[in-house]
């Protein structure tokens, strides 16, 4: 009876231990990575510059795109062939 108990404690103590090292890795993990209360102004500015970056690069493309869907364009590209 009294081995059980024994073996109970040491499986309870593993798994307590196997969780709080996970939970450790974890968190060394998010630190290394800069997640955290601390550096969440940094990631939403971060954010905010590449939403800006974004926008920019989709107006350069539409006008990119204008430029080689217009008429002109695929006539001065036929010229050009000859």
């Amino acid at each position: 009876m009294e081995n059980e108990y024994v073996l109970m404690v040491i499986m309870v103590t593993f798994i307590i231990g196997m969780s709080a090292t996970e939970m450790l890795k974890h968190y060394l993990k998010a630190r290394q990575f800069g997640v955290g209360a601390a550096d969440d102004r940094h990631l939403k500015d971060k954010v905010t510059q590449l939403s800006l970056q974004n926008q920019a690069l989709i107006e350069r493309v539409q006008v990119l795109e204008k430029i080689v869907t217009e008429p002109e364009y695929e006539l001065k590209q036929q010229i050009n062939q000859l």
